[in-house]
């Protein structure tokens, strides 16, 4: 690995780690989804029967979510989908909630395309730039490029 933007604050063998700041995620669906599956209100019983996206098995930021919201987690129905691009389209479609970052909703959630599960229940997720020492030189720029951006979209 040359470089990558990680959620892991320990340094990955041969890199150093510097911390970028925390994206902010919120749970979101459409407004139809909504009236199907969760009709009565978002609770951990109606989460429990409502299917959801997952990202990948290392993906979590769903349970995160419930316990930070409700106290615990409870197991969903889950359609497998890696791309965060797709989260967000599946989202729209109806086809299950999601954990989606801010930056890729807010123009959603602004024309109502999409709503929050639950209002202002967001989670925050701190995010690090790992670089490889050896290379950490000829990469100086693209490490200037990703903290700017960071500090401009990130918490």
């Amino acid at each position: 690995m040359l470089a990558a933007v990680t959620a892991l604050a320990k340094p990955v063998t041969g890199c150093q780690v510097r911390p970028l700041g925390r994206l902010r995620y919120l749970a979101t669906a459409s407004p139809g989804y909504m009236t199907r599956h969760l009709p009565a209100g978002v609770t951990l019983e109606a989460i429990a029967a409502a299917p959801g996206l997952t990202f990948d098995r290392k993906d979590s930021l769903q349970h995160l979510w419930m316990r930070a919201t409700f106290g615990r987690s409870v197991s969903y129905p889950s359609h497998w989908l890696p791309s965060t691009q797709s989260f967000v389209e599946a989202c729209l479609a109806g086809v299950g909630w999601a954990m989606n970052p801010v930056q890729l909703v807010r123009e959603h959630l602004d024309a109502g395309r999409l709503v929050e599960l639950v209002p202002d229940a967001s989670l925050a997720r701190p995010l690090y730039w790992q670089v490889n020492r050896l290379a950490s030189e000829q990469l100086s720029g693209l490490t200037r490029a990703v903290v700017s951006a960071a500090r401009h979209a990130l918490t």
